[in-house]
């Protein structure tokens, strides 16, 4: 999976990001030139915080600047002491840590059959009194399906039976950059921890930016201690940068949801034509979607690889093989319909 960083295709539809932004779009660069580069504080820039907060309904002081979502994770992982509990398919990092971290892992599937939509049953089959953390994401990476507020509920209902002392993390990355309005989860709960970026809605992966939220003050001092351990401070420069954006991110968002549903368009349009070769799950969030290879999905991905153009294939995420996630924004609208085209050529029986 390293390739999505250290590959170059001709044609990248297996990114998940919405068009990268530069700092010129965001700050006079000459503000830059004596720009202080000392230490940040272990919490992160207080006005970045309490911006942040205010967009997702909790206290400047529950929230917690990190080097990204991944940091977020990284930090939540090293903290629950116990077994975890994670939704599958997701980001591939997230049951990698818990693996790497956690006494020990159980993972609940989702399926494109059924839409990804969240088998509460089956999470509250998975959960022991030794669970100390469910994660999970919604908008779910690959297929940018979101749970709805009573699958949420549900969940934190049965951790409160079997495990009342456990906290679900909710990986709400992708929530900005939906098609319709996407509710956070940060408030429903003080059992509920939440983390995001500016990576995907935002267009600025390079930042390295992201958050979590705890409105736990116990969980709280404990991730903000882990992060000073591991890292000190977030980047001061990154963190002025992120505020920069944060004051501007309603008119980033729309120009990158405009961007997305031109995508979107693209693709809605280009399944149809296939003749029945592939079937598509139109998301909720997120620059991407899953589709599923009627068959010969290993000749298909060789047709793709040798035509410059590369997916995200489902083993990526721990999915069917035939599977596979399709970044439609990411490209420029012009690009992404080339390479629909040679998909539907590597299709071709």
């Amino acid at each position: 999976m390293t390739s999505l960083l250290d590959e170059s295709p001709r044609y990248d539809l297996a990114e998940s990001t919405c068009g990268d932004l530069t700092v010129a779009e965001l700050v006079d660069v000459g503000r830059l030139a004596k720009f202080p580069l000392g230490y940040g504080t272990s919490a992160g820039d207080e006005e970045l915080r309490a911006l942040l907060g205010a967009r997702l309904g909790v206290a400047a002081d529950e929230v917690l600047v990190t080097a990204g979502a991944g940091a977020a994770l990284f930090l939540v992982g090293l903290v629950a002491d116990g077994e975890v509990v994670v939704v599958q398919p997701g980001y591939p990092p997230m049951l990698g840590l818990a693996r790497g971290l956690a006494e020990r892992v159980r993972t609940v599937r989702l399926r494109f059959e059924t839409g990804y939509r969240l088998d509460v049953a089956a999470l509250r089959a998975a959960l022991t009194p030794r669970t100390a953390l469910v994660m999970l994401a919604t908008p779910q990476n690959p297929a940018g399906v979101a749970f709805t507020r009573d699958e949420i509920d549900a969940v934190l209902s049965a951790a409160a039976e079997v495990c009342p002392e456990a906290m679900v993390l909710v990986d709400e990355t992708y929530r900005e950059a939906a098609y319709s309005e996407i509710e956070s989860f940060a408030a429903v709960s003080p059992r509920v921890l939440t983390c995001g970026s500016f990576s995907k809605a935002h267009g600025a992966p390079g930042l390295r930016i992201g958050w979590l939220t705890a409105r736990d003050p116990e969980w709280y001092e404990e991730l903000r201690r882990a992060k000073f351990t591991s890292a000190v401070s977030c980047g001061t420069l990154d963190e002025f940068l992120a505020l920069e954006l944060l004051r501007r991110a309603d008119d980033v968002l729309a120009g990158k949801r405009a961007r997305m549903r031109a995508g979107l368009a693209e693709v809605a349009a280009w399944v149809p034509r296939q003749d029945g070769r592939v079937t598509w799950l139109r998301p909720d969030a997120g620059a991407f979607c899953c589709l599923r290879v009627d068959s010969g999905a290993p000749e298909f991905y060789n047709r793709l690889t040798a035509a410059g153009v590369a997916v995200s294939p489902g083993d990526w995420f721990g999915d069917d093989p035939a599977v596979f996630r399709l970044g439609f924004a990411h490209e420029p609208v012009e690009r992404l319909r080339e390479a629909l085209e040679l998909m539907s050529q590597a299709l071709q029986p």
